[in-house]
């Protein structure tokens, strides 16, 4: 990872403290000692970084959190593709499908209250969902991809303030967001050659409306294969991509070749989470053509012979990546997901604490998103664009993290998405 500065239009950023003041802690000793902490790591800090090297992620049974089932969704609403859901201050959730133009706003209980918003481009409605959050000010926020706008809205839904967004490329808010700016990653689209290729994916600080940012990190992206035509971008079997999250004033970024997080408080580096690289874990080449079913699978089968030669061009991976996920609760701390094999039925998740420790661990029933999705039985394309062109960090099945709670996306055995809501009881 490399940190740097990028030239913009002179607009200060509300909340911007230098974030590369905390760019050479790696070399940097901390605490006495540096002993082992209970979880495994060795905890150090560095101008107030806190720098956690972990020599293995699982070398040390951590206690499981214990779950209790609040509520499902399961039966009383009808989900399609969830993209998002936050559990507000009062305990109460809000989902968001990507099919429907609203918002669910269910009571703390599981019980619906309301829902709003509607299609179409006025103050309230919604184009594209991509995603939902809390506000630094507590409120909810929605971001429409297709409209580039914020809305935000208080507790019973009811809007508050509408901006758009000026930022230029495909932008993805995480984290401080409120009127005037956002913590956001950005994917730029290069004009790359033929063969392997992994865009960049910038993680920024923008603000007003004129496309004013400040680079304050860069990742390679998600891998893809460009074809000798440069005509189709294809899928890399077991591929690498980037990995982030966000929530009120932290966000977390990384990538799944290894465990290399950086957690982020503003625009400020708070943490860095490294080490901890599973065994290597080597693809079957059952596993591989497992792979290729499944990512063919998604086609009509009248087009399975052409992508079938688009997939002999690109590359399947010999091993797994490192983790799988990454997930940022509101109090800061980072929740780590192994790479799940595609027929995996559980997760681990391991829990890192704002100190940089080891803390908890709680297994969860594995979310598999679908490739490629279809309407009514005929591929529209949109969907193929948007898996093409975008570095979208992997869905998986942890939606929020409260103080005492967590929302949790499943699917049954006929595809219907649902969610689950838990009480966790940290050790």
């Amino acid at each position: 990872m490399m940190l740097r500065s990028r030239a913009v239009p002179a607009i200060g950023l509300w909340w911007m403290v230098s974030a590369f003041g905390c760019q050479d802690t790696r070399e940097s000793g901390g605490r006495p000692g540096g002993d082992p902490d209970a979880g495994g790591a060795v905890v150090t800090d560095s101008g107030g970084a806190i720098i956690a090297q972990i020599a293995d992620l699982h070398s040390r049974e951590l206690p499981e959190l214990g779950l209790t089932l609040l509520y499902s969704t399961l039966g009383r609403l009808d989900l399609v593709h969830v993209v998002g859901a936050v559990l507000l201050p009062d305990s109460s959730l809000v989902i968001a499908d990507r099919v429907a133009p609203n918002l669910t706003f269910l009571g703390p209980d599981g019980e619906l209250r309301s829902q709003v918003g509607g299609e179409g481009e006025g103050p309230g409605d919604y184009s594209d969902i991509a995603r939902i959050g809390v506000a630094t000010d507590h409120s909810l926020f929605v971001y429409d991809r297709a409209l580039r706008r914020l809305t935000f809205l208080d507790w019973a839904g009811s809007v508050v303030d509408v901006r758009r967004i000026g930022c230029m490329g495909e932008v993805v808010p995480l984290a401080q967001v409120n009127g005037e700016g956002f913590i956001g990653v950005l994917e730029t689209r290069p004009d790359l050659p033929p063969g392997l290729q992994r865009g960049p994916l910038f993680l920024i600080a923008c603000t007003g409306t004129d496309g004013s940012f400040d680079t304050l990190g860069e990742w390679p992206g998600k891998e893809r294969f460009v074809t000798l035509d440069r005509q189709n971008w294809v899928a890399v079997g077991f591929g690498r991509t980037a990995l982030y999250d966000g929530r009120g004033v932290h966000s977390v970024v990384g990538t799944n070749d290894s465990l290399d997080l950086t957690r982020y408080r503003g625009s400020s580096v708070h943490a860095q989470v490294r080490g901890g690289v599973l065994p290597t874990k080597a693809v079957s080449p059952e596993e591989r053509e497992e792979w290729t079913d499944l990512f063919l699978g998604a086609f009509p089968a009248v087009v399975h012979p052409d992508w079938r030669r688009r997939l002999e061009q690109s590359e399947v991976r010999a091993t797994y990546p490192a983790i799988g996920a990454v997930k940022i609760d509101a109090s800061g701390r980072i929740w780590i997901g192994d790479y799940a094999k595609l027929s995996g039925e559980r997760r681990l998740w391991s829990v890192i604490g704002v100190d940089g420790t080891s803390i908890a661990s709680l297994r969860l029933p594995v979310f598999h998103p679908e490739l490629l999705t279809f309407n009514n039985g005929g591929f529209t394309g949109r969907e193929l664009v948007e898996w093409e062109v975008t570095i979208p960090s992997p869905v998986h099945e942890l939606l929020d993290i409260a103080a005492d709670r967590i929302a949790v996306l499943r699917k049954d055995e006929l595809g219907q998405e649902y969610v689950e809501v838990y009480e966790i009881r940290m050790p």
